[in-house]
């Protein structure tokens, strides 16, 4: 990570070259000019307080820069608004050039679904909600532009900043919203622990502000050294400090809980008569500080910019210059302008006063894209899908003597980590385990007869399409490699094919546009009804008129068990009525017979799970997550409106068709560096034997006889 410290001096002399900027109010263009107009869709409650300062200001300069174009603004209540008829609305006005929207991350999604549903012209949607999922969903439509990092690179922000500030900070909680928004930090919070070498002991959300007296006393007996709070609401940041505050005043020295917060408490409301006492801080996104607009701003309005004004200025700041390139090159696209201009190679001038406001139009006018840079910095987004910005600086604020302070910047550094086009985080991961050579404990195999294969989706419902695609796959490939449906057993829900939602019935994808892998499917047993007691009877025990169909491996059969699902840190989610613990895992891995078994399971602390099967000579488990964290969906499907798939199967499923034959130590690796957002994990190589030497093949083929390393 890298720190960035403003100089005071530089910034002084910016905010007296900026004292030209103090008028407030949008005077009357002259006639000729081509109007913008911008809805703005932010909460009216804070419209005099906050956004009108900024978007004033913004059209102020640009009227300033004498660059053609008059900006007018549409105003809708955020909080009010049927976000769904509005953005339908919007889309379909010519007169509208872009929107800026919304400051709820779950409002920025319903308005932005409301949009995509326009399938060519999209309005271009500029937003400082920055949930992961919003990218993923629809970074490749080219019509998002967030004008902030997502959230994933708040939280190793939040936890960097922990992780520097003392080197006794080991155990760190995080308390979260359960929303979109706390969902980013929730999904990323311990990988990026494990990754800065600390131990994450407790991640809990909450839906309700009645909750938050319980789960902190829980993080209170956690021996939590820090908290990283992510609140629903401003109002919650208060009582949250106030808790906290109140443990550090009665515990011992070494029990205090450092406290830090997520931009959503960088908030005027938290100045109030019921402000916190002591020193409250965080982290949120901010403007460039070389960039001089906080300093600017604060001598103009009295105070520092509140999170989110940055970003709203540099949305109108592009729609305007955006407007002024696409009539230059007859581009009829807006988001295409926008793409193209901020794709400039030529020297940035640097800012977004009206003097560089004007001096970007000449540029423009004269045939050149020049660099822009506005008060985030510089406007630059990944050249491929244009989502997201590469790079936001984050203030450390505080609360001292009842106004927000500055008392420090950070950024990524230069060669750090970076943001995906759809907001994976390729992160250089480090906590890789060392096992290749665990087998130290010798097991006598008998020669082997056969292989089997279990394949189950435990989830059900449209939105949970992913964990049934990636069953199917697994079972096509599994056919490919010579299994019949006498050594395959396939459980899932089956009610995703031909569900009503389903517009190509009878199609199962898990690429869009890709194989149906509904085809040519035997499924052995629906989910419906179908209880974890008739699992363990399915593949424990023989043959009957309920269950016709069971695994019926032997001593010297290899059974590969694959299974996609849900989890929590308690167990497997079985449907949504049982769970999977640990202790029903293992007493049911124990009676299996088998000769040896790899289970490779996909759900989301799947980790919890596999360190209680250890210990059972024969087993290996593959997970795609430790017990702390998630694992991560991938190929979003606009048109589907769901997950097609899940990343850790995917990176599984392409390792085996390209190296059929590579040691289980291979596919572990491969596993490990494609899994985005968690940690691969292999549990109890102790007991089934060295991994390099152990190779898949011998699971890929149904019959004795055949071709492993083919």
């Amino acid at each position: 990570m890298k720190r960035l410290l403003s100089n005071l001096f530089a910034v002084l002399l910016v905010a007296g070259l900026l004292c030209s900027c103090r008028e407030s109010a949008v005077t009357e263009d002259a006639a000729g000019q081509q109007e913008v107009r911008i809805a703005v869709v932010l909460p009216q409650k804070d419209r005099q307080t906050i956004w009108e300062n900024t978007l004033k200001w913004a059209a102020e300069n640009i009227r300033k820069a004498d660059i053609g174009v008059k900006v007018v603004y549409e105003w809708y209540d955020e909080d009010k608004a049927n976000l769904t008829q509005l953005g339908q609305t919007l889309s379909e006005r010519a007169d509208i050039s872009s929107i800026i929207g919304c400051n709820v991350s779950a409002n920025t999604q319903q308005l932005a679904f409301a949009l995509a549903r326009k399938k060519q012209g999209v309005k271009p949607l500029f937003t400082f909600s920055t949930s992961q999922e919003l990218p993923r969903i629809f970074g490749h439509r080219g019509f998002l532009w967030g004008l902030c990092e997502t959230d994933i690179s708040q939280s190793e922000i939040l936890l960097s900043s922990l992780s520097q500030e003392s080197q006794e900070i080991k155990k760190v909680a995080l308390l979260a919203s359960e929303d979109i928004y706390g969902q980013t930090f929730v999904d990323w919070f311990a990988f990026q622990t494990v990754e800065l070498d600390m131990q994450p002991v407790c991640v809990l959300t909450y839906k309700d502000a009645a909750q938050l007296p319980s789960l902190l006393e829980e993080i209170t007996q956690s021996g939590a050294d820090a908290l990283v709070c992510v609140p629903a609401a401003v109002d919650d940041v208060t009582p949250v400090f106030n808790y906290i505050m109140d443990w550090n005043e009665t515990c011992p020295y070494e029990d205090a809980i450092t406290l830090k917060f997520s931009d959503k408490a960088y908030n005027k409301a938290i100045l109030n008569a019921d402000a916190p006492r002591g020193l409250l801080s965080g982290v949120a996104p901010s403007s460039d500080p070389g960039s001089g607009f906080s300093v600017s701003y604060e001598t103009l309005f009295g105070r520092v910019p509140y999170n989110g004004e940055a970003e709203v200025y540099d949305a109108v700041l592009i729609t305007a210059l955006a407007t002024v390139w696409a009539q230059k090159n007859a581009e009829e696209d807006l988001n295409k302008a926008i793409a193209q201009l901020l794709n400039g190679e030529s020297p940035s001038q640097g800012g977004w006063t009206s003097g560089m406001i004007g001096n970007y139009y000449r540029q423009i006018m004269a045939g050149q894209t020049p660099a822009i840079s506005g008060a985030t910095g510089l406007l630059e987004f990944n050249s491929e899908y244009y989502t997201t910005i590469r790079t936001t600086t984050y203030a450390h604020w505080m609360v001292y003597q009842g106004r927000m302070v500055i008392v420090d910047y950070y950024s990524r550094g230069s060669g750090g980590h970076s943001s995906s086009p759809v907001a994976a985080w390729e992160w250089k991961k480090q906590q890789m385990q060392d096992v290749g050579g665990n087998g130290t404990l010798q097991v006598e195999y008998p020669a082997m007869e056969g292989n089997y294969a279990v394949l189950v989706a435990a989830s059900k419902g449209w939105k949970n399409y992913r964990h049934q695609a990636d069953v199917l796959d697994f079972y096509h490939y599994l056919k490919g490699r010579g299994y019949d449906d006498e050594h395959i057993v396939l459980i899932l829900a089956d009610d995703i094919a031909h569900n009503e939602r389903n517009p190509l019935p009878g199609v199962v994808r898990r690429q869009t546009g890709g194989r149906n892998l509904y085809e040519d499917v035997q499924i052995d047993y629906r989910l419906d009804g179908l209880t974890l007691d008739d699992l363990r009877q399915i593949l424990t025990a023989a043959p009957s008129a309920q269950f016709p169909v069971t695994l019926g491996s032997g001593a010297a059969d290899n059974v590969l068990f694959f299974w996609s699902g849900h989890g929590t840190q308690h167990g497997w989610e079985w449907q949504d009525t049982e769970t999977v613990a640990p202790e029903f895992a293992r007493s049911l891995f124990s009676e299996m017979q088998f000769r040896k078994l790899f289970a490779i399971v996909e759900t989301c602390y799947s980790g919890a799970v596999a360190q209680g099967c250890t210990g059972i000579p024969g087993l290996l488990l593959m997970t795609a997550a430790n017990p702390y964290e998630p694992s991560k969906a991938d190929a979003f499907d606009d048109e589907l409106q769901v997950y097609l798939s899940n990343t850790f199967t995917s990176s599984v499923l392409s390792h085996l068709a390209a190296k059929p034959a590579t040691s289980i130590y291979d596919l572990y690796l491969h596993a490990f560096d494609k899994t985005q957002g968690s940690h691969v994990m292999v549990y109890n190589a102790e007991h089934y034997g060295n991994l390099y030497l152990n190779g898949i093949s011998e699971y890929l083929s149904p019959k004795i006889g055949m071709d492993f390393e083919k």
